[in-house]
């Protein structure tokens, strides 16, 4: 079995194990037991295969599968840990002097709503472009990073239980801008995502162990891929996807897990 089968497996087990005693609804904990055994069993299916090609790929159709069986512990936002979130953000304004409401308004708002896009399909795109930079044989490594720094985030979900910035009530109104790529970004959260906030963010963690990885092994490519985190990290900012604080342990869960694989 290959490290980054075994992250999988062991984070379906856990997970699947965590909704047979978790406190929640029946169909909450049904819908949790049913996703990660469907990811246990596409997990195993793989492993036992001689199909390097599906288990170079697997891991695709496994991290949304994770996501969504993290979102059935999703019950209500905390409102201490939410008090604590909602300060810490002021205070990275104040310390900043930056006002996230107006610049969302202008034209780098815009850019950066584009590219908070591509936090859906960066996932397979970094891992088409180790295959296509040649690199398939480095393919457990680019996933047991990835996975090793997406999955805490979706695993302490149960945990800490927090809704994003925008949909707080008190800015709320920042979702009613016309512009076009915020709403289509809004209707993909809406429809997509279990809308819950995940603490570190996922998709910066993702992308950023992504960027990290191609670094490595092709740098010319990588340096693309740490534009397109950044641009991702930015852009859960200032869109108000995701708390600062989200993003800045995100980059550190990232660099972490890629020192301690590929050191």
């Amino acid at each position: 079995m290959r490290a980054s089968e075994f992250v999988n497996l062991a984070y379906f087990a856990l997970l699947t194990a965590l909704a047979l005693i978790w406190k929640f609804s029946r169909q909450s904990r049904g819908k949790a037991v049913l996703i990660g055994l469907a990811g246990l069993l596409l997990n195993g299916l793989a492993a036992a295969s001689n199909n390097s090609v599906l288990r170079d790929w697997m891991p695709v159709a496994l991290m949304p599968i994770a996501y969504w069986q993290s979102g059935c512990f999703f019950q209500q936002a905390n409102p201490k840990l939410q008090a604590v979130f909602e300060r810490s953000e002021e205070q990275f304004a104040k310390l900043l002097h930056v006002n996230v409401a107006e610049w969302a308004q202008t034209r780098l708002g815009t850019l950066l709503e584009l590219a908070y896009v591509l936090c859906y399909p960066v996932v397979p795109l970094g891992a088409a472009a180790l295959q296509l930079a040649g690199l398939s044989d480095h393919a457990d490594s680019y996933w047991t990073v990835v996975l090793l720094s997406t999955y805490p985030c979706y695993a302490l979900l149960p945990f800490i239980q927090l809704l994003p910035p925008r949909l707080v009530k008190k800015v709320r109104q920042s979702d009613e801008s016309r512009r076009r790529f915020r709403r289509f970004n809004l209707w993909l959260v809406r429809h997509v995502t279990h809308e819950a906030n995940t603490f570190p963010s996922g998709h910066v963690a993702a992308s950023a162990s992504i960027a990290l990885v191609l670094l490595r092994f092709a740098p010319g490519v990588g340096a693309v891929f740490v534009l397109v985190a950044l641009g991702i990290a930015f852009g859960c900012v200032v869109g108000r996807y995701h708390y600062t604080v989200d993003v800045g342990a995100a980059f550190l869960l990232a660099a972490t897990m890629f020192a301690l694989v590929l050191s």
